[in-house]
Formats: C-alpha cells, structure tokens, sequence
C-alpha cells in the first residue's frame, strides 16, 4: 500500500505554528515534544489513512496523544493525498471544526 502525501491547508499550518509558539513559550521541551507526537501521528495517517474515525462526511480525525488537540484531514485518494484541515484544540468551538 502506498504511503500518502500530506499537505496542508493554511489554516492548519496557522494552527500547527501558533500552538508550536504557544509551548516554546512556556517549555522549549514541551514544543519540541509537541513537534514530534504531531510528526508520528501524521506519519501514522499517511501510512494508513482510512484507519482513524471518520467523523464527519468525508472527515477523519485523530487525537494526539497527551495533546489536548485533534488532526482532522481528508482523503484525496486520485492524488493519494492527505490534505490535513485543521490541528484543532478540543478546547474550541466543536461547530467549527470541519469548515
């Protein structure tokens, strides 16, 4: 099985880069151990995409462990893309997490 190409939406690469800012301010080691459980788990989706909830129409969406955050993508299977829409804080308006 192929392994997918991810790419970003630019809200997500907002999202992703403020969070990042937002744990380098408190704790160089909580960004940096933020960066790498958000790396593995992108990595784990474009390995195997289909194998995380599908949580909304064509949304799928996986925790991040001991992050209060979510990564909600779908799947451009003719391009065998990932496009990542948002790195989401569960903290947030859940309505506003698949626009």
């Amino acid at each position: 099985m192929p392994v997918y190409l991810i790419t970003f939406r630019q809200r997500a690469l907002m999202e992703y880069a403020e969070s990042t800012a937002w744990y380098k301010e408190r704790s160089l080691q909580a960004a940096q151990n933020f960066v790498t459980v958000l790396e593995n788990a992108l990595k784990a989706i474009a390995n195997s995409p289909y194998t995380y909830r599908n949580s909304y129409k064509n949304f799928y969406e996986v925790k991040i462990k001991k992050f209060p955050f979510n990564i909600v993508y779908f799947i451009d299977e003719s391009e065998q893309r990932i496009i990542v829409t948002t790195i989401f804080r569960q903290k947030r308006n859940p309505l506003k997490k698949y626009r």
